[in-house]
């Protein structure tokens, strides 16, 4: 019979470690080593240890956890994995879109980028968040995708109705989990930096740009590959260069494992496989890790932990 996993509940001072749960440091230590001391140190230090049985499954602890941070503490990952459900899956599918994380675009990185037939920036502003950057980071983005979006919470709509240019959307992850258009983007096509954007795609990718459009890979050292290739990049009109562009970044970090493995994980987790797509061996991992107890995962043998100051 299956083991009914108890309602966690966690002081307010430690809601921002238990945001860490989910970052790629915590995640890659539990599915690659099999245990993790600051899940460990966690489950102790709020008294996590008391409220649940170590026969848990780990897909289950997750799951606990991210109720949590949706109820108290909307973080970064959580706004993430919402657009990869509610947006990515919900509105497309992994056959026909792609979602891409922290996207370098000058010198910003977009925290969610969506390939379909065009691109999409979103940008997370969460309650925790302030505004100081945004004007920075939407005009980079403007250089780079079709449409903008800032994403947020209800509470901060207002102000963002009143600070965005009239082109940018504007979206919100409501109490009720779900992600309602507030204002819808306009295409942004003909205002894109053809020179930025070339310098956000690896070398695979540029020259198979080069070579659909041109035929050939410019003859030149492998040294002067990268600028022979960017000059000839923005010698493309712009609406051919965006879909070319598109086209490429669509099979970024694609894999068969990702698509197999991502109805057969909890939705929790979404946000992180997405992470780790262009990575087989860490995805089977995953899969395989989750059927573990979290009892083995922070070592049930009881001991004194001290509350550090990472936690």
């Amino acid at each position: 019979m299956e083991n009914e996993v108890t309602v966690i509940r966690i002081d307010s001072k430690y809601l921002n470690a238990a945001g860490r749960t989910f970052s790629p440091l915590v995640m890659d230590a539990v599915i690659e080593k099999g245990h993790s001391r600051y899940l460990k140190e966690l489950c102790y230090n709020t008294g996590i240890i008391n409220q649940l049985d170590l026969s848990t499954k780990l897909a289950d602890f997750f799951t606990e956890i991210y109720k949590v941070l949706f109820r108290s503490f909307r973080n970064e990952y959580v706004y993430k994995n919402e657009i990869a459900r509610k947006i990515l899956l919900g509105r497309h599918s992994l056959n026909t879109a792609n979602m891409l994380t922290e996207f370098r675009t000058g010198k910003c990185k977009a925290d969610a980028v969506i390939i379909n037939k065009t691109s999409t920036a979103y940008e997370i502003k969460t309650e925790l968040d302030s505004f100081n950057r945004l004007s920075k980071q939407i005009h980079s983005y403007l250089k780079a995708f079709d449409k903008v979006y800032v994403i947020t919470s209800q509470s901060k709509i207002r102000y963002l109705n009143n600070f965005l240019p009239d082109n940018i959307g504007i979206l919100s992850l409501t109490d009720r989990n779900t992600i309602s258009t507030v204002k819808k983007a306009k295409s942004n096509l003909q205002n894109i930096d053809l020179a930025l954007l070339f310098d956000s795609l690896r070398k695979s990718e540029y020259t198979r740009i080069i070579c659909e459009y041109y035929g050939a890979i410019p003859d030149v050292p492998n040294t002067l590959i990268f600028s022979k290739c960017k000059e000839l990049f923005v010698k493309i009109p712009v609406e051919d260069a965006h879909k070319l562009v598109v086209k490429v970044l669509k099979k970024r970090n694609k894999t068969n494992e990702l698509g197999s493995t991502i109805d057969k994980i909890p939705k929790e987790l979404i946000g992180y496989l997405l992470t780790i797509a262009n990575d087989t061996k860490k995805i089977r991992l995953l899969s395989n890790r989750l059927h573990n107890c979290i009892g083995d995962i922070i070592d049930n043998q009881k001991e004194e932990v001290l509350c550090t100051t990472h936690i």
